[in-house]
């Protein structure tokens, strides 16, 4: 999938998403890990696609921890024991990276039940000082029903990127793919078609990259009927 082969590794490579220099920022502040773990939020309202799993990577590995390091837990599964064992994983350091640092991203975290938030509440109470956890959630309100579960991170906001960003790299990605672009096919109207003005609609964000083949080929067919 283009989505995927155009995820982005560095930095640099993000798009039309203001947070990213906040939290590039971030990584370089004197305190990190000054005693104790660090607990990153990277939160949107609704939005999917919008890069929160990406710049956790990019995070994790300006943060010190090797691609070794750098484990992904997927909400929707973990159960308490899963908990359990986590906490035990979170006492080894990892290897490849700086002080033997790991980070545990724990993906679209709103899908945790209630006893795993709470166990999660004291972990996240109690870091060892080389472990880092991140976690990517599409709802501002998933923790409210665990007293302090939610104060307990630095989180960073992601909104809806702007259309003209993301026209402007797809134009980039049919360039570097070699797929030939119909004269007249306008970048910024077909995203605008997919991308919609409800914020919400930035679930169709991949779907923008991951379509633009077809929609390109749709299109030079129908100027030529």
């Amino acid at each position: 999938m283009l989505s995927e082969r155009y995820r982005p590794n560095t930095w640099d490579e993000f798009i039309g998403q203001s947070t990213i220099d906040e939290i590039r920022e971030a990584c370089g502040d004197s305190w990190l890990f000054d005693g104790c773990g660090e607990r990153w939020l990277f939160e949107s309202d609704g939005i999917a696609g919008c890069g929160k799993t990406s710049a956790a990577y990019v995070t994790a590995r300006a943060l010190g921890c090797s691609d070794f390091a750098i484990e992904r837990i997927d909400s929707r599964s973990i159960l308490v024991a899963d908990m359990r064992e986590l906490e035990l994983s979170m006492r080894t350091y990892g290897w490849g990276g700086d002080a033997g640092r790991r980070c545990f991203i724990i993906d679209e975290i709103q899908h945790l039940n209630r006893d795993c938030m709470r166990l999660l509440l004291g972990l996240l109470e109690n870091l060892p000082s080389h472990v880092l956890v991140i976690g990517t959630t599409t709802s501002v309100n998933w923790a409210d029903d665990v007293d302090g579960l939610y104060s307990r991170w630095r989180r960073f906001r992601f909104r809806k990127p702007d259309a003209k960003a993301i026209a402007a790299h797809l134009a980039r990605v049919a360039d570097d793919i070699g797929i030939d672009v119909p004269s007249g096919f306008d970048f910024l109207k077909y995203v605008q078609g997919k991308y919609g003005t409800d914020i919400r609609s930035g679930n169709n964000i991949r779907e923008c990259v991951d379509q633009l083949p077809d929609a390109l080929r749709r299109f030079a067919r129908s100027k030529a009927a």
